[in-house]
């Protein structure tokens, strides 16, 4: 009786050591794969990957804040595939519901409670200079500097490498107003994306004024379709 009793502990013990291995064994690989990514070499490679995508939904909100004082733009939810595009949200304290579609912009207008079709001339939403039509043109860089490795954070449960730098931008609108741009991207490595990025710059003419923008990224190459709005009755209720 009591060798059985041995043996049962013995295994129990047994399983317990295999257990703590495997555990100890991912968690010294997870170590590992972490201590060889290098910061620059995943931003390279997340900001060539990102214009690629084919369709994704993202969450963006965009302000200043001067002398302390909190101030909101916009504050959007967004979804593109194949270069169309469908925000919904406010911006400037005003409810907006736009759709870009095959060079056109589809604009619901809160007040007259009716869509307006504008004919944009743009064959894609990476054309048009609405940051909130197209949040990638945050993500696109002249040049980087002060490439640092931040750590690592998870976002929606995926463990992200967070980095820090310093660009210049191709987006002339924003260069023409701000400087002084400092980034935080919270990139997941195993997919090359970015799952979540903030942005503070310095107002050219006062310094005290900041701009912040607050970007995720969701459902990343996921299967998104992306129609005209119903207009026949040119309203919604």
């Amino acid at each position: 009786m009591r060798s059985i009793k041995k043996s049962y502990w013995a295994i129990i013990a047994v399983v317990i050591l295999l257990l703590a291995l495997l555990t100890s064994a991912g968690t010294i690989m997870d170590y590992y794969e972490k201590s060889k990514l290098e910061p620059e070499v995943e931003l390279q490679q997340v900001l060539q990957k990102m214009p690629q995508l084919n369709s994704f939904r993202y969450r963006l909100q965009s302000g200043f804040t001067v002398d302390g004082r909190e101030e909101v733009i916009s504050r959007v939810e967004g979804e593109t595939e194949n270069g169309n595009t469908h925000i919904k949200g406010e911006m400037v304290n005003t409810p907006i519901d736009i759709y870009y579609i095959d060079r056109t912009i589809y604009n619901f207008d809160s007040f007259s409670k009716k869509w307006l079709v504008i004919e944009s001339g743009t064959s894609n939403s990476g054309e048009l200079l609405i940051s909130e039509l197209n949040p990638l043109s945050n993500f696109q860089f002249k040049g980087v500097q002060g490439i640092k490795k931040i750590g690592f954070s998870k976002v929606d449960g995926v463990e992200c490498l967070v980095v820090g730098c310093k660009p210049s931008l191709q987006n002339q609108l924003l260069e023409s107003l701000w400087s002084n741009f400092e980034y935080r991207l919270w990139i997941d490595y195993h997919n090359h994306v970015i799952k979540k990025a903030v942005l503070t710059a310095q107002n050219q003419r006062n310094d005290k004024t900041r701009l912040n923008i607050k970007a995720e990224f969701y459902d990343i190459n996921k299967r998104i379709v992306i129609k005209p709005p119903d207009r026949t009755a040119n309203s919604k209720k």
